[in-house]
């Protein structure tokens, strides 16, 4: 990762003009459906029925693609769910939890507060909490919102990161607390302290959400949809009991064909893995069927008591439509529906600069994610990483000969594969959720580090969208 061409990059955010109207509602009428040749369209069919030697079949994939600033392409196929024997088929204006993408969404909530002088990135985070967040191997170390949206804050997953209603959040960080697990969410080790390494944990996010929390009295939740999703113009949520109860129909399935020890078996049945036909709206809610109210939910609670209950880092709920939005607000600057700055154009390039930087000399990171394997498969898939954002070179990747930036995220959860990628330098965009995978999705076995189906995705976008990149 070259840190001159960030700084290029950089300034084309800081540059990018207000353009009135670019975040309308999506029309059929002006994409442009049959502007690539109907090979285009069957290669990608191709990828969903699984014809593509070494690429498991798919489920379902939604994707939009933004050139020159405005959505120009649409896809949608396969199954959104299955309802009394029948297959529904999956459309554009369905909803999926699209996994760890919501990190990056939930972080222009946080700088929302942070351009209002309510928080401070680079404050120890502990004076926001409410109670006292140090690694206890690093006592004299302060852990920082830079570090916790950056991943190299020195907090680790354990062996969960998440609690039911009525469970304190306090309790993973406390000495002897309830969910302390012998201090499994705290690094330890040579060059492994606050800011010195980059391990991949959701359980920042958990960190983050409290102190949105904690700073504005509201459950986050109900924060990210008055501060961020309806100002967007999205009908997403964090909680998915606002979805099916006011939209049930939209809410999709993800599935795997897997069943509950884990043997894969692809000629068999899609499997639900999450979003069926019940749901709760909160981490140990009893399930409500599909349509039903919830009715008033977690009367009493007090925010920054449990910020893990709506699933920050993974939970929201999306489609790729709603998504192209929140990549068109990036690109335009930080600019909402009404071409109002929700952000500041600096702010957004704050985002897309890299925090922590891949150095193997240093040893200052494991690069495969989520997979604890320093030498797996997915080796090399985060080398570079901003405020919620992970960065890319799809030359380094293996996908261009020439050097190309991405910034976004991906998300891996219940079956589900999402891609949310920028190229600032085209002024470009891929929004790509695909819900679920026939067989063991295999990482390492295509081009990129990601897995195999997310690789075909990836590459089809370059292929048919490829524009003049800076060298």
């Amino acid at each position: 990762m070259h840190r001159q061409h960030l700084k290029k990059l950089l300034l084309k955010i800081k540059a990018a003009p207000a353009a009135a109207g670019l975040l309308i509602a999506f029309s059929s009428a002006t994409l442009a459906h049959d502007a690539l040749p109907p090979t285009a369209r069957q290669e990608l069919d191709a990828i969903v029925a699984g014809k593509v030697p070494g690429s498991p079949e798919i489920s379902g994939l939604q994707m939009v693609v933004i050139r020159d600033g405005e959505p120009v392409f649409e896809y949608a196929a396969g199954i959104a769910r299955v309802d009394g024997g029948k297959t529904i088929p999956l459309n554009l204006d369905h909803k999926m939890r699209v996994a760890s993408i919501s990190k990056l969404v939930a972080t222009i909530g946080l700088l929302r507060l942070v351009e209002a002088g309510d928080v401070n990135l680079d404050t120890d985070v502990s004076d926001y909490l409410g109670f006292p967040l140090r690694n206890p191997n690093f006592p004299d170390d302060e852990i920082t919102l830079r570090m916790i949206l950056s991943h190299s804050s020195s907090i680790r997953d354990g062996s969960y990161y998440w609690l039911k209603g009525g469970e304190e959040f306090e309790e993973f960080f406390r000495p002897y607390g309830k969910h302390y697990e012998g201090g499994a969410h705290f690094a330890s080790g040579r060059n492994r302290g606050p800011g010195e390494y980059f391990t991949y944990s959701n359980l920042n996010f958990g960190i983050m959400a409290g102190i949105i929390e904690k700073v504005t009295g509201k459950r986050f939740d109900i924060y990210m949809r008055e501060a961020v999703l309806e100002p967007l113009g999205l009908s997403a949520s964090y909680n998915v009991c606002d979805v099916t109860a006011q939209a049930p129909d939209t809410m999709a399935t993800l599935f795997r064909k897997r069943d509950d020890d884990g043997n894969w078996r692809p000629e068999g049945d899609w499997v639900p893995q999450i979003d069926s036909a019940r749901f709760s709206c909160f981490y140990g809610m009893e399930p409500i069927a599909r349509g039903d109210q919830p009715g008033p939910i977690l009367e009493g609670y007090k925010p920054g008591q449990n910020p893990t209950l709506f699933s920050p880092q993974g939970g929201l709920r999306a489609s790729a439509r709603d998504l192209a939005k929140v990549a068109m607000f990036m690109m335009n600057g930080g600019a909402d529906t009404q071409n109002t700055h929700l952000l500041d154009p600096q702010t957004i390039s704050e985002m897309a600069q890299p925090v922590w930087l891949h150095d193997s000399a240093a040893e200052n990171g494991n690069t495969t994610g989520e997979d604890a394997d320093p030498d797996g498969p997915s080796r090399g898939l985060m080398t570079a990483y901003g405020l919620s954002t992970h960065i890319v070179n799809l030359k380094e990747w293996g996908i261009t000969e020439d050097r190309r930036y991405l910034v976004g995220h991906l998300g891996d959860a219940y079956g589900l594969m999402s891609q949310f990628w920028i190229d600032f330098d085209n002024n470009a965009a891929l929004i790509a959720l695909i819900t679920g995978t026939a067989n063991d999705p295999a990482p390492g076995t295509g081009i990129s580090p990601m897995y195999r189906a997310e690789d075909e995705v990836l590459r089809w976008w370059v292929r048919w969208f490829e524009t003049e990149s800076e060298n």
